[in-house]
Formats: structure tokens, C-alpha cells, sequence
């Protein structure tokens, strides 16, 4: 005669998991390895049988069942945060080179703003410091432009990290 451990019924020597609970014999989850005190076992309780299983009948269902691997070369579904990863790549793409492309085509229209930023407006500039200063402006706006693309790329790896487990 053995104790189950989970639901205190006891079972026979030739059972391997309860009767009560289908917990397995020697499973010491809800002990913790502790062992457990005998209760008092009612005198007048029937005695109860495990049914046979007949061929067609599925045996009960584990509480976690172990996912079968996943093949590498077949992949199942699609894959999680990928359209959020390819926006963020796109815009990571085209928002610097639109930048960029206004930095080139708007340079006469821009270049005098960025001098009266960085220098008084009636100080004699050379050219070299006033190229400068608008380069400066252009790498600044050009990192700065890379942040929302970076950003939702990010946001989709992270996605696709929180689906996984």
C-alpha cells in the first residue's frame, strides 16, 4: 500500500500512479520532497478500481505536455512582429535618405538659416565654417531621423522574443 502524496487516498502496491488523481507514484512536486504523515484511513471506504483502458481510448492529458521539436528547415505560421520589423527597416531606409535629399536639393534655401543658427547674422563667415555648420546639421538631422525606423524595429524583435516563450 502507498499514500499519494497530492490527495492523500490510498493505493496498491502494483498501481504506478493514484487512483484519485492520476498523480504518477514517486512524483514529490507537491512536497517538495518533504515526506508526508499517513492520515487516518477510513475503515469502511470501498475500494476502487482502475478501469482498463480499451485500445481506442486516449490516455488522460498531462498537465504540460512536451511540444515535439520543431523542424529547422519547416517553418510553422508566420513569423511574430515581422511586418512591424520590415516597416522599422523601411523607415530606417527612407527617412534618412529623404533627409538627405532635402539636404542636397533645399541647400540654398536652408544653408542660411542653419549660418544664422550657429553665427551672428551680420558677423563675416568663412565659407569653410559655414559648410560646417551645415554639414553638422545634416549628420544631427540625419541620426535623428534614423530613431523612428530603429525604434519600431526594435519594437518588433522584441515582439517576436515575447512570442517565443
Amino acid at each position: 500500500m502507498w499514500i499519494c502524496s497530492r490527495c492523500q487516498t490510498a493505493n496498491k502496491d502494483g498501481h504506478t500512479q493514484c487512483v484519485e488523481c492520476s498523480a504518477p507514484r514517486n512524483a514529490r512536486r507537491f512536497g517538495a520532497g518533504t515526506p508526508v504523515s499517513a492520515p487516518m484511513v477510513q475503515a469502511a471506504a470501498p475500494e476502487r478500481r482502475m478501469q482498463p483502458q480499451t485500445p481506442g481510448d486516449a490516455p488522460p492529458p498531462l498537465r504540460r505536455q512536451p511540444q515535439p521539436p520543431v523542424d529547422q528547415g519547416i517553418r510553422a505560421g508566420r513569423v511574430p512582429g515581422g511586418f512591424v520589423r520590415l516597416a522599422g527597416l523601411l523607415l530606417s531606409l527612407l527617412l534618412p535618405l529623404t533627409v538627405l535629399l532635402l539636404a542636397v536639393i533645399r541647400f540654398e534655401a536652408v544653408q542660411p538659416v542653419i549660418t544664422s543658427i550657429f553665427f551672428k547674422p551680420d558677423a563675416a563667415v568663412p565659407p569653410f565654417f559655414s559648410y560646417l555648420a551645415y554639414g553638422v546639421s545634416t549628420l544631427a538631422a540625419f541620426l535623428l531621423s534614423l530613431a523612428p525606423g530603429l525604434s519600431l524595429w526594435a519594437l518588433g524583435r522584441l515582439t517576436g522574443g515575447l512570442r517565443k516563450r
